[in-house]
């Protein structure tokens, strides 16, 4: 049987509606470890979008799920719900996306797969996308 698992790896808090330090440790120190030995033990692969802001504060975490055979994937920056973007313009897209490859890329090496922060995404992502090399998007969504 085949299928597409994917997870995305932020520090965003639901409860405090904001990025946080403390949540991002635990996903980092238990989240993560449970997943990927969950994946390993059935023998899946996944792809894991990081945000730059999560790679950023846990190298780590990036290095742990690579070493994993897994694909890191971008996530943007930062998942805060004023960075959605489908609210920002298309410069501040492209800032945001060559800021979070560059953090990941640092750690993980090439990525060439993104996902925005609550799927939310306008007509000017596509060329975002493409000119910072990205070769899939899995933010299409219904809603």
């Amino acid at each position: 049987m085949y299928f597409l698992m994917t997870v995305d790896v932020e520090s965003f808090s639901i409860p405090l509606n904001k990025c946080d330090y403390e949540t991002g440790k635990r996903v980092y120190e238990q989240g993560l470890p449970s997943l990927l030995d969950l994946f390993a033990k059935h023998d899946c692969e996944c792809t894991f979008y990081f945000t730059g802001e999560m790679a950023e504060m846990f190298p780590e975490a990036v290095e742990m799920v690579r070493d994993a055979g897994h694909e890191i994937g971008c996530h943007c920056y930062d998942h805060s719900p004023q960075r959605a973007f489908d609210s920002l313009r298309y410069e501040e897209q492209g800032e945001e996306l060559k800021r979070a490859k560059k953090v990941i890329e640092d750690v993980a090496g090439r990525t060439e797969s993104f996902r925005a922060p609550m799927l939310r995404i306008n007509e000017d992502t596509v060329r975002a996308l493409e000119e910072t090399g990205f070769k899939t998007d899995s933010s299409v969504a219904s809603q």
